[in-house]
């Protein structure tokens, strides 16, 4: 199949195999984040005791955020040095029609979390507090800690790890193993169970499928970095068992509010409704898939 994406591993002087891949973005995940939270604390001057508090300050959140930069900068040093290829391979290319591909990904990020937010609101679910405006300046800054997390983790699999499992595995597998790996890297999170860890992986499906249709990574890191945004500093959601301080609005469970339909602790990724929006998205996104193959195989 014809795909940009597909094909970045390809331009590796000395290509990395699925195993070894696995090894290094499980390497880049943990010791990564863990050497940049250190320089981050000190740099920031931030507590390690106050990484423990919730609600999490914007200080807390900012670290824990950032310090994906020392994973995306492990992996970049193996993609240029071990592999010997650019960077841009990893799913930036072609940089045609980047703006359209961004604001896709941002319009789907915000339609899908409307369906459960509005769900449960209009349901009596949810209790919606005051517009806490002043808080505003720590929202935006927010969305920049979330661009680099969110980038990272799509860079990490849906860019180098579905490429190096698919040169020798196939794209089928190459999209179910980084959608396995993407769920048990959230399975550690706080209050996570059966229906969250579900939901996390139709996510990794449906970016998975999404990325190898577009042919690069603009969309879902576009999508990835609103969905984690708007779910945490503006609605006021838990993120994948992460509570937030630093809101716009506040969401709380109505009287005899159901765990099942808001998520509870572990936030809207672990609702039912969110459940059936993923599945919905997962078709959509399919069926781009299965268009983009019949495309590049000339019998659309």
């Amino acid at each position: 199949m014809a795909s940009a994406l597909l094909d970045g591993a390809r331009a590796a002087r000395r290509p990395t195999g699925p195993v070894l891949g696995l090894i290094v973005v499980g390497v880049c995940l943990l010791v990564g984040p863990a050497a940049a939270t250190l320089g981050l604390l000190a740099l920031m001057d931030v507590s390690a005791l106050v990484m423990a508090s919730e609600p999490m300050p914007i200080s807390t959140q900012l670290v824990l955020l950032l310090s994906f930069l020392g994973a995306a900068l492990l992996l970049a040093a193996w993609v240029l040095l071990k592999e010997g290829r650019p960077l841009k391979t990893l799913g930036f290319l072609p940089a045609t029609r980047i703006w359209a591909h961004l604001l896709l990904g941002v319009g789907v990020a915000a339609v899908l979390l409307a369906v459960p937010v509005g769900v449960n609101y209009f349901s009596g679910q949810y209790l919606v507090g005051p517009v806490r405006s002043a808080l505003l300046g720590s929202v935006m800054l927010a969305l920049a800690g979330f661009a680099v997390q969110a980038c990272t983790e799509e860079i990490v699999t849906r860019g180098y790890l579905l490429q190096v499992t698919y040169r020798k595995w196939g794209l089928t597998a190459a999209i179910v193993f980084q959608a396995v790996v993407f769920t048990l890297l959230h399975g550690a999170n706080f209050d996570v169970g059966v229906l969250p860890l579900i939901n996390i992986a139709l996510i990794g499906l449906v970016l998975g499928m999404w990325a190898v249709a577009e042919g690069s990574l603009w969309g879902v890191c576009a999508f990835h970095v609103v969905w984690n945004w708007l779910q945490g500093n503006v609605v006021g959601s838990e993120v994948s068992g992460m509570d937030i301080g630093a809101t716009l609005l506040s969401l709380d469970p109505g009287r005899g509010a159901s765990d099942a339909l808001t998520g509870g602790d572990f936030g809207i990724e672990g609702s039912a409704v969110t459940t059936a929006a993923l599945v919905l998205a997962a078709a959509v996104a399919f069926w781009a898939l299965q268009k983009r193959r019949l495309v590049s195989t000339g019998t659309a």
